[in-house]
């Protein structure tokens, strides 16, 4: 009897994490509406918004439709910026190194998928543009690489 329990539980949870992983790959399949909420941890780099809009419409992503309200999206793309430190090469305000994390929800509130933190430095190499740089791992590293591989499991 116990066996056939710990089977029964054992089946249940795999049909449950299955189906996550096929919610996820549809929610996030290419022409699906996303509504983008902004998270400026430290409230202090205002062309965060701009920029993560700017990266996800570009040539380098450009899979889903941005909508401006959760009632139009199919899922929500949470994405948190926080600038650390002071760029003195550059009068722009996205700081020494910028931080980004990004998190796929489902319409309720029910985080499906996170990825790692990222950071973005400003250095000769990122034209001193930490937020450029973040914005760039942003998509490649947590979208391209991060969600759409989980998404496919």
């Amino acid at each position: 009897m116990k066996k056939i329990t710990l089977l029964l539980i054992a089946l249940c949870l795999a049909i449950h994490i299955k189906a996550q992983g096929e919610t996820l790959k549809e929610l996030v399949a290419e022409g699906n509406k996303a509504y983008v909420e902004f998270v400026d941890v430290k409230k202090n780099i205002p062309e965060a918004q701009e920029a993560i809009h700017n990266i996800l419409v570009g040539e380098e992503w450009n899979r889903w439709q941005l909508v401006d309200s959760k009632e139009e999206a199919d899922f929500i793309l949470k994405v948190s910026v926080e600038k650390k430190g002071v760029n003195l090469l550059s009068l722009a305000s996205d700081g020494a190194r910028v931080r980004v994390i990004a998190e796929v929800s489902d319409l309720n509130g029910k985080r499906l998928w996170k990825s790692k933190r990222y950071q973005g430095n400003a250095s000769i190499f990122t034209g001193f543009s930490a937020l450029d740089d973040a914005m760039r791992k942003l998509v490649r590293r947590a979208l391209k690489k991060g969600l759409l591989e989980e998404s496919e499991k």
